[in-house]
C-alpha cells in the first residue's frame, strides 16, 4: 500500500516536473521570439538610420556642391561672356541624377546675345512650358514633377529654366530655392548683356549719328564757302580796277550782299557746330587792349555811315594779358555791336570794357529803338526775331544772339540784356577769363623771305577754274606767275620735274585731295612748305591738314591780304 502511494506521488510529481518543463520551454519559446522581433526591430531601425544618414549626407554633399557652383558660376557670369557652352556646363553640373533629375535652359534673345535654343541635361528630352509661364515668375508642375521658371527681363521674356526634381517636403522647396536661384542669377546677367548691347548701340548710332553731321558740316562749308571764295575775290579784283561810278555802285551792292552771305553762313555753320558739340575754344594768351582799338577801328566806319557817335572805352584795371580764345571772344563783340549799330537810327553806340570779380565785363549800350520786356525772351532763341514780319527793316537770320549766348556759356560765362522800348538796350557779357603775366611775344615765322615776291615759283593745286582763276590773278598782282594743276595726283607729277618755293593746296579734289597728295609728297622727302587752301573751318578739318603734314591753313573766301601775308610768311 505504501509502495503504491509512492508510486502514485512520483507520477504526480513527474507530471508536474514535466509541465513545469513545457510552460518553461514555452516561456523560453516566447522570449526567443521576442527578443528575435526585438532583434528585428533594431536591423530595420539600423537600416533605416543608415538610409538617412546616407541621404543626410547626400543632401549636405549635394548643398554643398549647389554653394560652390553658385559662387563659380556667379563669378564666371560677371566676367565671362555669356556663352552656349557655359549655358550647357551649367545644366550638366546641376543634374545629380538623384534630386535633380534633369534641366533645361532655353534662351530667345537672339538679337542681343547672338545666341538662342535649348540647353539641356539628363533624362528628359522634350520641354514643353506651360502657356501661362510668361504670366508668372515661378510653376510647379505636380504631375511631370517640374519646377518651371520665367526669365522675364521687364516687360520681355527671354526664355525659361526648368528642373526636374524627385523630392518631397522641405527637400523639394528647398531644391526649388536653387533653381530659383540660378535662374535669377541667369536672369540679371541676361539683362546685364542686354543692358550692354543696347548702351553699344546708342553709342554706335550717336558715333554714326555725329560723324554724319561731321561730313554733313564740312561738306556744306566746303560748298558754301567755295562759291563765295570765287564771289568775293572776283568783287575784291573788281575794286582794284577803274570802273565808272554806276559799276562801282553795282560792285559796293555785289560786296555788301557777299559779306552779307559770308556772315549768314558763318552764323549758320558755327550755330550747327555749337548744337553738334563740335565746336572747340582754343585758348592762348591774347592783348585785351588790341581787342578794344581792333573794334574801334572795325565799326567806326559803320558808325559813321548811319551818322551815329561810336566809342569803345576800356578800363585800366583791365589786365592787358588775358588767357582765352580770342576769335571767339570778337566774335560775341562784333555780334553785340553790329547788332546795336544796325538797331540804332540816331544817337550813339558806346561799348564799355571793364575788369570785375576775375572777369571780363563787355558792355554795349545803344540808344536804338529797344525791346519790350514780353519781346526779350525771343532773343536768344535761334531763328528769333523781334519783327519777323514780310515789312521788316533789318536783315538776318536771326542766329547772332543765339550764338553769342551758347558762346558765353561754353566759356562759362553770362550774358544779360537791359532794355526799355524806344529808349535803348544794354548787353553784358561777363567772362571768367585767367590772367596772362608775361607780356606776348610773337612768334617768328618758320621761314624768312630770302629774295622779293615775283621771283617766287609757287604751285597752285586747285580743281575749280573759277578759284583757279581768281588765285592766279591775285598772285599776278604781286608780279608772280603759279604754275596751275587740277588736282594732288598732276601736282605728284608735275613736282618730279620741277621745283617750287611753296605749295598752295585745296584739299577736297576729284581723282586725288589734297591730304593724300600731301602725305605722299612728306613720305618722299618733300620739305618744302605747303599751305592748304580750304573751305573747313572745324577743328577736325584743321588737324587733318597739319596732320596730313601741311605747314599752315589759308581759310577760303580768303582776300588779297591774307594771300599775301602767307606768302610772305612761308616763300622763300
Amino acid at each position: 500500500m505504501d509502495n503504491k502511494r509512492q508510486i502514485e506521488l512520483l507520477l504526480k510529481k513527474l507530471d508536474r516536473e514535466r509541465a513545469a518543463r513545457k510552460a518553461a520551454e514555452k516561456l523560453l519559446e516566447n522570449k526567443s521570439l521576442d527578443l528575435y522581433n526585438a532583434n528585428q526591430l533594431l536591423l530595420q531601425s539600423a537600416e533605416k538610420h543608415k538610409a538617412q544618414a546616407e541621404l543626410d549626407s547626400e543632401r549636405l554633399a549635394y548643398q554643398t556642391k549647389i554653394e560652390t557652383m553658385l559662387l563659380s558660376y556667379g563669378q564666371s557670369f560677371l566676367s565671362q561672356t555669356l556663352t552656349p557652352q557655359l549655358l550647357n556646363q551649367l545644366a550638366n553640373e546641376l543634374v545629380d541624377n538623384h534630386s535633380v533629375r534633369a534641366i533645361c535652359i532655353h534662351i530667345n534673345h537672339r538679337s542681343t546675345l547672338d545666341f538662342d535654343g535649348d540647353f539641356f541635361s539628363g533624362r528628359r528630352q522634350q520641354w514643353t512650358p506651360p502657356k501661362h509661364l510668361t504670366d508668372n515668375s515661378n510653376y510647379w508642375d505636380k504631375k511631370e514633377t517640374t519646377y518651371w521658371v520665367a526669365l522675364n527681363i521687364r516687360d520681355d521674356n527671354v526664355g525659361f529654366f526648368a528642373a526636374r526634381i524627385k523630392a518631397s517636403g522641405s527637400w523639394l522647396t528647398t531644391i526649388q530655392k536653387h533653381v530659383a536661384l540660378f535662374s535669377e542669377m541667369l536672369r540679371t546677367t541676361i539683362g546685364r548683356h542686354i543692358t550692354l548691347a543696347l548702351a553699344i548701340q546708342a553709342r554706335e548710332r550717336a558715333e554714326a549719328s555725329e560723324q554724319a553731321t561731321r561730313d554733313f558740316l564740312a561738306m556744306i562749308n566746303h560748298e558754301l564757302r567755295t562759291p563765295l571764295n570765287g564771289l568775293l575775290g572776283t568783287a575784291e579784283l573788281l575794286g582794284e580796277s577803274t570802273l565808272e561810278i554806276e559799276q562801282r555802285k553795282l560792285l559796293t551792292t555785289l560786296n555788301h550782299s557777299g559779306e552779307l552771305l559770308r556772315a549768314i553762313i558763318n552764323d549758320l555753320l558755327d550755330y550747327s557746330k555749337i548744337n553738334a558739340g563740335m565746336l572747340e575754344l582754343i585758348n592762348n594768351p591774347f592783348n585785351s587792349y588790341s581787342i578794344a582799338e581792333k573794334l574801334q577801328a572795325v565799326f567806326m566806319h559803320r558808325a559813321s555811315e548811319k551818322q551815329l557817335d561810336f566809342k569803345v572805352t576800356i578800363n585800366d584795371k583791365v589786365p592787358p594779358y588775358l588767357i582765352g580764345d580770342e576769335d571767339r571772344i570778337k566774335q560775341i563783340f562784333v555780334n553785340l555791336i553790329g547788332n546795336a549799330i544796325k538797331f540804332t537810327q540816331d544817337g550813339c553806340v558806346n561799348t564799355y570794357i571793364d575788369w570785375q570779380d576775375e572777369q571780363l565785363v563787355f558792355s554795349v549800350t545803344d540808344t536804338g529803338c529797344g525791346i519790350a520786356i514780353d519781346q526779350q525772351c525771343k532773343l536768344f532763341k535761334p531763328f528769333s526775331q523781334v519783327d519777323i514780319s514780310s515789312k521788316r527793316s533789318h536783315e538776318g537770320t536771326g542766329l547772332g544772339l543765339a550764338i553769342c549766348r551758347q558762346l558765353t556759356l561754353q566759356m562759362n560765362g553770362k550774358i544779360t540784356l537791359d532794355s526799355d522800348l524806344r529808349i535803348g538796350s544794354t548787353f553784358t557779357v561777363m567772362l571768367p577769363l585767367a590772367i596772362h603775366d608775361q607780356p606776348i611775344v610773337q612768334a617768328a615765322t618758320s621761314q624768312s623771305i630770302s629774295k622779293p615776291l615775283d621771283k617766287l615759283s609757287i604751285l597752285v593745286v586747285e580743281d575749280l577754274k573759277t578759284n583757279q582763276m581768281i588765285i592766279k590773278l591775285m598772285l599776278n598782282k604781286m608780279g608772280i606767275e603759279p604754275e596751275l594743276v587740277d588736282n594732288g595726283q598732276i601736282a605728284l607729277d608735275t613736282l618730279k620735274h620741277c621745283e617750287f618755293d611753296l605749295i598752295l593746296m585745296d584739299c577736297r579734289m576729284p581723282i586725288m585731295d589734297g591730304y593724300s597728295a600731301t602725305k605722299a609728297l612728306r613720305e618722299q622727302g618733300y620739305i618744302k612748305p605747303i599751305v592748304a587752301l580750304t573751305a573747313g573751318t572745324t577743328t577736325a578739318e584743321r588737324e587733318d591738314c597739319l596732320n596730313a603734314g601741311m605747314n599752315d591753313i589759308l581759310c577760303k573766301p580768303y582776300q588779297s591780304s591774307e594771300l599775301r601775308s602767307m606768302i610772305e610768311k612761308w616763300g622763300l
